[in-house]
């Protein structure tokens, strides 16, 4: 008798470890499919995503285009600057030497001797 109860208990657990994992296929089976449409998903979005990145990666080179034609007309007109200055300095330094030269020759037109020299 009890080997009858062991049988139909074996018989039993066997069937319903069956429809579990028949129950459980589908469900994973389902899974799979799940994770197949995120995959899907994920693999349009990272298109989309390059697309973007390369799309900003050429504004950006455009960017740096402008910018660095900012710094090269920005150079050029300092450089215009200095050369301006440059040119006023040196009239004035030329007008010092004249005046200094005219005061020079007015000084000793009126008898002024030169300074002594410390030596």
């Amino acid at each position: 008798m009890d080997l009858l109860v062991v049988s139909i208990n074996a018989v039993v657990v066997a069937a319903v470890g069956g429809i579990v994992a028949w129950l459980g296929k589908g469900r994973f089976d389902a899974t799979d499919r799940r994770f197949e449409a995120l995959d899907h998903r994920i693999d349009r979005l990272e298109t989309r995503l390059d697309g973007r990145i390369d799309g900003l990666a050429g504004r950006f080179d455009g960017l740096e285009e402008r910018v660095d034609g900012w710094f090269e007309r920005l150079e050029t007109r300092f450089d215009g600057f200095e050369a301006r200055t440059d040119r006023r300095f040196d009239t004035l330094q030329s007008s010092v030497d004249a005046m200094r030269s005219d005061i020079t020759q007015v000084a000793l037109a009126v008898g002024i001797r030169p300074r002594a020299q410390n030596g």
